[in-house]
């Protein structure tokens, strides 16, 4: 976003890995709370081992790639209400290509688009873009700001590993399991 100040390449490590974390976890405590709202049962939701769910934190990046200076918080809310919800629907049937398996469907939801994405679920994307923008993002900085940059350069490369190892490892078991 414009008009920050730059940030070392290990400040900014940190600062996308922290935010990666963040957005995934978010999502997949959505995702968990509305199947236990819904139907009253704990669902560990996500591909991935860890309890972050990859969709919500790649979303988020493709946001903040387009949003490159600050909005007014109806403006993100609504663009990235459409943003996101073209995008859940391409990823649904790129998933679905490569791993033979369709892994949500809205198909019970009111509002439903092709059940696969859905006007209630974009509204709530919508709002955890607001969130992102005028709080994660911003928090990050400061963060990646007053930690020391060893710190942030060693977070970033763990973090980055553990998510690339379980999306590796979670990747080949859907892998093995397509039909």
């Amino acid at each position: 976003m414009r008009g920050e100040e730059r940030l070392s390449l290990k400040r900014n490590i940190f600062r996308y890995a922290f935010e990666f974390l963040a957005a995934g976890f978010a999502g997949w405590l959505y995702e968990v709370a509305t199947v236990w709202i819904m139907w009253h049962y704990f669902d560990n939701r996500g591909i991935l081992h860890m309890p972050i769910v990859p969709i919500y934190a790649v979303g988020a990046f493709l946001l903040l790639a387009i949003f490159r200076k600050k909005y007014h918080p109806a403006v993100i809310f609504l663009a990235s209400a459409l943003i996101t919800t073209a995008f859940e629907l391409g990823a649904s049937y790129l998933l679905e290509f490569i791993f033979h398996r369709q892994f949500w469907t809205y198909r019970t939801w009111p509002l439903s688009i092709l059940d696969r994405s859905c006007v209630i679920s974009s509204a709530i994307f919508g709002a955890l873009a607001v969130v992102y923008f005028w709080g994660l993002h911003p928090l990050s900085g400061k963060l990646a700001k007053k930690l020391p940059e060893c710190f942030c350069l060693g977070f970033g490369i763990l973090a980055a590993a553990a998510v690339l190892t379980d999306l590796a490892v979670s990747s080949a078991q859907l892998l093995s399991e397509r039909g």
